[in-house]
């Protein structure tokens, strides 16, 4: 009982079906590592190197489970179907995360602390209990080469709307709230229930069509299976990318509203300009990126928007607290082109290589392919916060109480601007090394697929 793969055009429905559930990841993803480590440093007293060690932790200590996961999705064979129970349970597990993190009950520092941990093991669960097997989705749904890249732009939108959501919203309802402990509760409820309905939503939304499921391995992947998804090297190239792009996007989110708050004294309000702009310019620029994509291939569109990505961080290197609107709305514009880009693509073509590994292996290993990436993801995301956060300790960076701030030294000064301008561009520099070496094609996805059927060994 399986989605059925077809080159034919998807639905509408389906393919907006499939996309609202990135929604909830989105927010799950980019408001936890935003907020966290300003939530524990500026409301609760807590250092951000703590923070950093927190999100670390529990990420690391998931990421075993993402194999598991993607693992046990291939071969699940209920009612309805592989993915759909993992997708129910992750929603609901992701909405009661979210809430703990946000809104914790008053408890002295230790019990806190043993409180945020239990979270961030739930959070880190949840979230791969519904991002392994949704990102095996697309390889299922269809495998029409560009009209994958057509499904992830209905997905890149709702990307858009749920960084919206993530960056603009919360900081609009954490004012709305009072600020502080009161705000950042109220936050958490809102986006909770919002992260729940949307995934919720998906995982009903997918079509299952009952018949007989594509082969799986047969166990919990050991060496042998490793090995295998080694000889594909189209997805280590995507692999490695995806190590310095997760590293990047880490190091941009950790800091960004420390950035706001203490080098351009904008603080929630420039936060919401930049997010709206740049996620309404990600959406509206879909249609192009996905014309780039089938006119001059997904990897040329992909280094493009590393390109605008890199040029538009680095800007941030010479703003100050005299920035007006209209200077971050600009970089919003840049940013949201150039992000628009590599969500595009980089999704759409781990689509192909998944569709690749099964002409190679045989196997319908989407699930243990979508858990490689989901643990780089998890363990490249723990290092760079972790990373900020000890190099913002180790420069000085005052932790605060209640939502206050204090002047903070030069140093830290720095600190913020190298994490946020200058080390997320040299991390997509060299992403942009392993996206050269990508080879894979419409030309050698079809030929492998011809030599498949033919019975002569292919090369990968």
């Amino acid at each position: 009982m399986t989605t059925a793969p077809s080159s034919t055009r998807l639905s509408t429905s389906v393919c907006l079906g499939f996309g609202i559930g990135t929604v909830g990841v989105s927010i799950m993803l980019n408001a936890v590592t935003t907020y966290f480590p300003a939530f524990m440093s500026t409301v609760l007293g807590q250092s951000p190197q703590l923070a950093g060690y927190l999100l670390m932790i529990s990420k690391l200590a998931d990421a075993v489970v993402d194999v598991v996961i993607g693992s046990m999705s291939d071969r699940a064979r209920t009612r309805w179907g592989r993915r759909k129970p993992f997708l129910m349970a992750g929603a609901l597990l992701s909405a009661v995360s979210f809430l703990m993190l946000f809104s914790p009950p008053a408890l002295g520092e230790n019990a806190l602390l043993m409180w945020m941990i239990a979270g961030l093991v739930i959070y880190s669960t949840a979230y791969s209990l519904f991002n392994v097997p949704y990102m095996a989705l697309p390889a299922e749904l269809t495998d029409g080469f560009h009209e994958r890249t057509r499904l992830i732009g209905f997905r890149t939108v709702f990307v858009s709307i749920g960084q919206l959501l993530a960056m603009a919203v919360t900081a609009w309802l954490i004012q709305r709230g009072g600020g502080g402990r009161s705000g950042f509760a109220t936050m958490g409820v809102v986006m909770a229930l919002i992260i729940g309905g949307s995934m919720t939503a998906t995982a009903l939304a997918v079509p299952v069509k009952h018949g007989d499921a594509p082969l799986a391995g047969k166990h919990l992947p050991g060496f042998a299976q490793m090995r295998a998804i080694a000889r594909n090297r189209p997805f280590m190239m995507l692999l490695g990318a995806k190590i310095f792009q997760f590293l990047s996007f880490a190091s941009v989110a950790s800091t960004m509203l420390l950035y706001m708050l203490n080098v351009l004294h904008v603080g929630y309000n420039g936060q919401i300009v930049f997010s709206v702009v740049q996620n309404v310019v990600t959406a509206l620029a879909m249609p192009l990126w996905v014309w780039s994509g089938r006119t001059y291939g997904k990897r040329h569109t992909y280094l493009a928007g590393v390109v605008l990505f890199c040029l538009t961080t680095l800007s941030w290197l010479f703003a100050d607290a005299s920035i007006t609107n209209v200077g971050i709305a600009i970089r919003g514009v840049f940013g949201g082109l150039g992000s628009g880009a590599i969500i595009l693509m980089s999704i759409s073509m781990l689509g192909d290589t998944q569709a690749y590994d099964r002409i190679l292996c045989g196997e319908a290993r989407e699930g243990l392919l979508s858990s490689a990436i989901a643990v780089t993801e998890k363990v490249s995301f723990a290092l760079g916060v972790a990373v900020l956060g000890v190099f913002l300790n180790v420069l000085g960076y005052v932790p605060t109480t209640g939502g206050a701030l204090v002047a903070q030294p030069a140093s830290a000064m720095l600190a913020l601007k190298l994490g946020f301008a200058v080390i997320p561009s040299a991390m997509f520099a060299i992403n942009g090394l392993f996206l050269w070496a990508y080879d894979l094609d419409e030309d050698k996805l079809a030929g492998a697929r011809l030599v498949a059927t033919q019975d002569i060994p292919a090369v990968s």
